[in-house]
């Protein structure tokens, strides 16, 4: 089932059709009263763009490893002082993989586990480049990175 502008979910339970659905999800942490949801829940917004002045949102990513295979899932994205990019997730074939946040120390242990999830050698998946799916605010190219 498709998501909707009414849909909640713990963030660990995206799909790839969530994010192709909306591509900006944010926590919805003015909700965590309701029975049966916490700090771990999200929203969709109804946005074409990631706001300015916006914190922790989840962002569709196109996802290419360094071997050329595609993934799809999101990365961390706050707009409130500046752009910071935090972390991402992978949503692939109904799994959620996660990257550790950016300056994680132990981040080496983290991208082990990844390639092994991915069945690839860490030297095949990282560095992993993203591209977002939608523009930031003000921005006219959908902005790239990495996770290295």
């Amino acid at each position: 089932m498709l998501p909707t502008l009414l849909t909640r979910k713990p963030i660990d339970e995206l799909t790839a059709d969530d994010l192709d659905t909306f591509h900006v999800w944010a926590f919805a942490d003015d909700e965590e009263e309701v029975e049966g949801q916490d700090e771990t829940w999200v929203r969709p917004l109804d946005t074409t763009v990631v706001p300015q002045g916006a914190f922790s949102l989840s962002v569709a990513a196109a996802f290419t490893t360094s071997s050329g295979l595609e993934l799809s899932g999101f990365v961390g994205v706050s707009t409130d002082e500046g752009v910071e990019i935090s972390h991402a997730s992978l949503v692939t074939s109904g799994r959620y993989l996660c990257l550790p946040a950016v300056g994680y120390a132990d981040a080496a242990a983290d991208y082990d586990e990844l390639a092994d999830a991915l069945g690839q050698a860490v030297a095949a998946v990282f560095p992993l480049h993203f591209e977002l799916r939608v523009l930031l605010d003000g921005e006219s190219v959908f902005r790239r990175g990495q996770f290295k």
